[in-house]
């Protein structure tokens, strides 16, 4: 993601929602947390990869913020304390490849928020699973690094990439495969209701939602008599 992309999100959440205490679930490399930890937000940034941790836990050194991180499954956690905000960005819902799953995660991060609480994520839309993923590739060659990306339908829904990066300098090479999983605006609706939450607003690239919309990002809010 460019540099743009994060502080458009950062300014969104800051319309969004008011909040002091954050969980960050599926924070990659804290590109966020770091950003709203810089604004004396309490947050605790979690990630189920290890080596995106340490990444986030290097750059919160290097700018000096106090970042809470810890390894965790999205599916299947429980707090301590209500906190004011959760987030879960940048497509990370849709590693979550199971339905019921889905519907954990959602129940997991409903718990955890307190009343009047704001839950802001993302997922990659059908239309960009099927129309724009399907098929894409990109490669470049460089002096000092290789990068490849292939991305495919699988079934409806669902897309399978495959990366390969190469870090010439070091001589390493990594190549995985990822698959994601998403699903029409309606059913999220109907899991995120399931979990509790029935005040769900949704925008397409934080703007107005249209048929084309890649990335729709859902901001839900807990309410004490469920309204």
């Amino acid at each position: 993601m460019d540099e743009q992309f994060y502080h458009d999100y950062y300014k969104f959440i800051n319309e969004k929602a008011d909040f002091k205490t954050v969980l960050e679930l599926g924070c990659g490399t804290g590109e966020i947390a770091i950003r709203l930890a810089n604004d004396n937000k309490n947050v605790y940034a979690t990630d189920l990869s290890k080596d995106m941790l340490e990444v986030a836990r290097l750059k919160a050194m290097e700018a000096n913020v106090n970042l809470m991180l810890g390894r965790v499954d999205m599916s299947d956690f429980k707090t301590d304390i209500a906190v004011d905000l959760v987030l879960c960005l940048c497509d990370s819902i849709n590693y979550v490849l199971s339905r019921k799953k889905v519907k954990q995660t959602f129940k997991n991060i409903y718990e955890a928020l307190k009343y009047n609480g704001t839950f802001i994520f993302d997922v990659d839309s059908l239309y960009k699973m099927d129309e724009i993923l399907d098929g894409y590739f990109e490669e470049e060659d460089a002096d000092d690094f290789y990068f490849k990306w292939e991305a495919k339908k699988t079934a409806f829904g669902k897309i399978e990439h495959l990366i390969e990066i190469i870090d010439k300098e070091n001589n390493e090479h990594i190549k995985e495969i990822h698959h994601q999983q998403t699903y029409s605006i309606e059913t999220y609706y109907e899991m995120l209701q399931q979990a509790g939450f029935m005040e769900i607003e949704y925008y397409g690239e934080f703007e107005k939602y249209h048929d084309k919309s890649q990335r729709i990002i859902f901001v839900c809010r807990k309410r004490r008599d469920g309204k």
